[in-house]
């Protein structure tokens, strides 16, 4: 049979296929920050320090998620066949047609390590979340600035 550990070991071994490409630093700087209130009052140069900053962050979190989601993927997938096996197994020594939220439950309590695959992936999603949550703002933001950008260029083609 599978173990928890087989799981755990391939999500690791994701690293060894993230190392073969570029990974993306933590943008450095200040990371506390005041978005403008009206992003048609600033210059030129402020446009291109805040895309350049809400670009940074976009990339950055897009790398993270992209790593997450690849770790949930793996321990999602072994949690269920894991769960399934242990379900089959009750299943059969049982003497009475049990509920599956019965059986998942029985499977979770007698087995420490796939409650602890759980919990990690129930971090996962949660991480995930947040980041997911905080990229839509950073993209919301550089959209912003970036119709300032296009605006302005609309208009300096008028003159």
């Amino acid at each position: 049979m599978v173990k928890v550990s087989t799981f755990l070991n391939k999500a690791a071994e994701l690293h060894n296929i993230d190392i073969q490409y570029p990974v993306p630093e933590r943008p450095e700087g200040n990371h506390n920050y005041t978005f403008p209130i009206n992003a048609d009052r600033l210059t030129d140069v402020e446009i291109d320090s805040w895309l350049l900053f809400l670009g940074a962050w976009r990339s950055y979190l897009s790398y993270q998620m992209a790593r997450l989601d690849g770790e949930h993927s793996v321990l999602s997938e072994g949690y269920d066949l894991l769960l399934s096996a242990k379900i089959a197994i009750l299943e059969q020594a049982s003497e009475k047609r049990l509920l599956k939220d019965s059986l998942k439950g029985q499977a979770l309590a007698e087995d420490e390590q796939l409650q602890q695959l759980k919990v990690r992936i129930i971090g996962l999603n949660g991480e995930l979340r947040l980041l997911k949550g905080r990229l839509s703002l950073y993209d919301s933001q550089f959209e912003t600035i970036s119709r300032v950008v296009t605006r302005r260029g609309q208009e300096r083609f008028k003159i």
